[in-house]
């Protein structure tokens, strides 16, 4: 981790760690340990336990009595809650789609739907992240309840350790690549019980694997 004297030390670390967790390059249940992280960045142990104390806020690290600190745990009772939220708001925001959407939204959503999918190609998880991101964004943006889209954005970063499990899988990737697809042109035709069924089983896929792979 190149230094970044311009940040306090603790966030640094705390960026690079809530990425890790994130991106799926730390697994839950995985035990952070203090040493390990101050011989990875050269960081003061004031500083790693600064930014343990984030990730735990962030809701990406619990602590367990005499046992340090680990990347956070989802049991699927959780996960299977946390998605019937998701399905329900976004199928919400999807109905609202009553009228063609704007050819400037339409050109928008394709253009990150091509970023995206050249992300997938490169295998930059990354740039998968954020075009994922910023496609689903620009869709609830435009539904005309900013609260609603400000609901979902909620439960969309509280989902992020779990739906990212998905995407080091070619098989899952080239599914949601499919479905942006779908999407924008659901869209098109304004179609929004169509668009509604789509994202249902998008954001359904991703959960699946978490579910095969981590949740008890």
């Amino acid at each position: 981790m190149a230094k970044d004297t311009a940040r306090p030390d603790w966030a640094q670390i705390t960026e690079s760690l809530s990425q890790d967790i994130i991106l799926g390059r730390r697994h839950p249940r995985e035990r952070l340990i203090e040493d390990d992280v101050i011989a990875e960045t050269g960081a003061t142990r004031h500083a790693v336990r600064r930014a343990f104390d984030e990730l735990e806020k962030q809701g990406l690290a619990e602590r367990q009595p005499n046992r340090g600190i680990r990347v956070r745990d989802y049991p699927a009772e959780e996960v299977e809650a946390l998605y019937e939220i998701r399905d329900a708001l976004e199928r919400r925001a999807a109905l609202r789609f009553t009228a063609p959407a704007p050819e400037a939204l339409l050109a928008e959503l394709t253009r990150i739907a091509d970023a995206h999918e050249a992300a997938c190609e490169a295998d930059d998880m990354q740039l998968i992240f954020e075009q994922n991101n910023r496609f689903h964004a620009a869709i609830y943006g435009a539904c005309g309840n900013p609260q609603l889209a400000e609901a979902i954005h909620h439960y969309t970063v509280t989902t992020q350790p779990i739906r990212t499990r998905a995407f080091p899988f070619a098989r899952e990737r080239q599914r949601a690549i499919a479905e942006h697809r779908e999407m924008i042109e659901a869209l098109r035709r304004s179609d929004g019980p169509e668009l509604a069924e789509i994202i249902s089983r998008h954001i359904a896929g991703p959960k699946n694997v978490f579910l095969s792979a981590y949740a008890v």
